[in-house]
């Protein structure tokens, strides 16, 4: 009874480690249809067009590689890790990871899943 209790305990602790993990961050994922010095604009998955701010924090990720802001540009497959800042009432990037190059992106079809 008792190493049920503490298997069950452990679990729960764990889980929620995990979930606090996530610090509340929201996952979107979308293509670059704009980029500002301050701000990225995506069009996400379900035709939805977001503007996401950039800071000085901001980490940029290229197949697994650290990347530059410079990088972004349009028609970039972006998956941005961002927190909502409810005063601005706009998302606060804090990892953008670049998916293919918009020269890669011309001429090919998506592939299946």
């Amino acid at each position: 009874m008792f190493k049920r209790l503490v298997v069950c305990s452990m679990t729960i602790l764990i889980s929620t480690a995990l979930i606090l993990a996530q610090g509340g961050a929201s996952h979107l994922m979308g293509t670059v249809t704009a980029v500002k010095p301050d701000t990225v604009t995506i069009k996400m998955q379900d035709g939805k067009s977001e503007t996401v701010m950039l800071e000085k924090s901001t980490k940029f990720m290229r197949n697994d590689k650290p990347a530059r802001a410079a990088d972004l540009k349009v028609g970039d497959s972006v998956v941005i890790n961002a927190s909502m800042d409810t005063k601005m009432k706009m998302y606060k990037a804090q990892e953008v990871m670049l998916g293919a190059a918009a020269k890669e992106n011309k001429g090919k079809t998506p592939g299946k899943k």
